[in-house]
């Protein structure tokens, strides 16, 4: 439920730090098909909401070595998969989201030592979402530019 107006917790004036600078859906890869329309409805409008606002978003799709055996044999696999490549045109699709904004990554559940496969997509997950909040930085300051402009 959206906060309201009148709310304690309503910032009616909110600062840059106070504001997201990008939204992150985190969905499970193996239950991608066992989305429900009412859960993907409420995604839609969640995601309308963001896109109104301009605050990027972004997918990470997680437990790929546990949705692809090919992957579970190596992550490198991760980006030659067909099933996880079609998952992250589902999830695209579903979502309404452009396909480069969704992300697979591997979870660490049970391993007791750092593993450099898993560690390089959780980086690059990271990156991706540094990116698109620079981004929305950027189009901030390309805004402040233009009213500028305008106002002179």
């Amino acid at each position: 439920m959206p906060i309201q107006p009148d709310s304690p917790y309503c910032n009616s004036s909110p600062g840059l730090k106070d504001k997201i600078h990008c939204v992150v859906y985190v969905i499970d890869t193996c239950k991608v098909k066992l989305l429900s329309d009412k859960m993907i409805d409420k995604l839609a409008v969640f995601r309308r909401k963001n896109n109104q606002l301009g605050i990027p978003q972004l997918v990470l799709m997680t437990k790929v070595d546990e949705a692809c055996p090919l992957v579970a044999e190596d992550l490198k696999n991760v980006y030659q998969s067909h099933y996880i490549n079609r998952m992250m045109q589902e999830v695209s699709t579903q979502l309404g989201v452009s396909l480069s904004a969704v992300v697979p990554v591997k979870n660490y559940c049970q391993e007791l030592e750092i593993d450099p496969q898993t560690d390089i997509l959780l980086l690059n997950a990271v990156i991706q979402m540094l990116r698109v909040a620079e981004g929305y930085f950027d189009d901030l300051d390309g805004c402040d530019h233009v009213i500028k402009v305008v106002g002179d």
